[in-house]
């Protein structure tokens, strides 16, 4: 079986795919992959750090960027096409996989004009841009949430399988506190902004911290993004004993075995990864995304009382110093989080995932295999291709 998946720009769109092909292997004897992104996207790291065989064409995203780049995105788009049909023919994938963002709508286009397999991935809870303006050309649209289901063109096939989340092992605390140097017996807070880090919770964390460790024994792990990175550390250098902090960490089975509560941006990827390890989270929903897409990402969540939600505006170093502090010190708050969060999430969104692929690549084949034998006359008396 041979797979091409697209998606980037930030890692939400980039680790589904990963872990759609990590199940795909599992459950197929033998897949081929071609990752594909776009040249401004933080793909390219995440896939020579990973090891995955990759090709990034061009692509930027249009929506919210200046007038220029929306004049020019035409230009870009046709290039792209071009290289992702190219790209197509070499490769000849049995199906070719879409995860949105603008690093993957060249090449579901060209794999329209080639004539293959296509199945798109939709993260949030309102699905974006590019993959509503794919999914009608699409075979199949996986989805993470129900409520989804009414932005997706009538007559499309779609399927609720939850965001498959990228941990493949799992840590227990005293492995991930040695992978951090922190110490046993001490509560842990991880705090992260997504792949690309988040600002305003950095602030707001970087004041939290020097307040709570300066007070009572907690330890934190800081992923800050690469823009704040070396601010956040020289702030933070005097409480190193008890604070890590990381531009970005690969490892996240270990931040989450460690972590007794997050606070975290509410990408789709970060709410399931989170819900799935059933940690206690404060999510501070990014004000700008598309749609208000990462406040409904969570609302269910909040809802039930498996997370809590802070808006953007309302976040400052005291306000989520009080939180942190209340969950710290209520372990049977913490405990109910974490069981509602847990029931909530779809850990097995990878599995459900690849079950559809495979079904839907097998179908296919059957198809082409009937058209095949009906061509050369072999088509037994009374059967009928699934195609007539």
């Amino acid at each position: 079986m041979r797979v091409m998946i697209a998606g980037g720009g930030t890692g939400g769109h980039i680790y589904p795919g990963i872990a759609m092909y990590n199940a795909l292997r599992r459950r197929a004897r033998d897949v081929d992959v071609l990752f594909v992104g776009a040249t401004a996207g933080v793909e390219s790291k995440i896939f020579d750090e990973l090891d995955l065989p990759n090709v990034l064409l061009p692509g930027r995203a249009v929506r919210g960027k200046g007038f220029v780049s929306k004049m020019t995105s035409p230009l870009v788009f046709l290039v792209g096409l071009i290289r992702g049909i190219r790209e197509i023919l070499a490769f000849q994938p049995d199906v070719v996989i879409g995860t949105g963002g603008y690093a993957s709508v060249a090449l579901v286009a060209a794999s329209v004009l080639c004539r293959k397999t296509r199945v798109l991935q939709e993260q949030n809870s309102v699905p974006g841009m590019a993959n509503r303006l794919l999914s009608r050309f699409a075979d199949l649209v996986l989805l993470s949430y129900e409520e989804s289901r009414v932005f997706i063109k009538g007559g499309v096939q779609t399927a609720v399988v939850g965001n498959p989340i990228r941990i493949e092992a799992t840590a227990d605390r005293e492995s991930a506190l040695r992978f951090f140097g922190l110490k046993s017996g001490v509560p842990t807070v991880l705090v992260c902004g997504g792949s690309r880090g988040a600002r305003s919770i950095n602030q707001a964390a970087e004041a939290a911290v020097k307040r709570i460790v300066a007070r009572r024994d907690v330890q934190f792990v800081f992923l800050t993004g690469e823009l704040d990175y070396e601010k956040i550390t020289r702030e933070l250098a005097e409480f190193s004993e008890m604070v890590r902090v990381y531009p970005f960490l690969q490892e996240m089975h270990y931040a989450y075995g460690v972590a007794d509560i997050a606070v975290s941006r509410a990408g789709a990827s970060a709410v399931f990864e989170l819900a799935a390890f059933g940690i206690p989270t404060v999510f501070v929903p990014y004000p700008y995304a598309a749609d208000d897409h990462q406040r409904k990402n969570v609302n269910q969540l909040e809802e039930v009382g498996a997370a809590i939600v802070i808006e953007n505006q309302a976040l400052d170093g005291e306000h989520l110093e009080t939180i942190i502090e209340t969950l710290l010190d209520d372990e049977g708050r913490r405990g109910d989080m974490q069981k509602k969060s847990r029931a909530w999430a779809k850990a097995d969104a990878d599995s459900l995932a690849a079950e559809k692929i495979l079904e839907l690549v097998s179908r296919r084949r059957a198809v082409a295999t009937g058209a095949e034998d009906t061509a050369n006359g072999h088509l037994t008396r009374g059967a009928s291709p699934e195609w007539m």
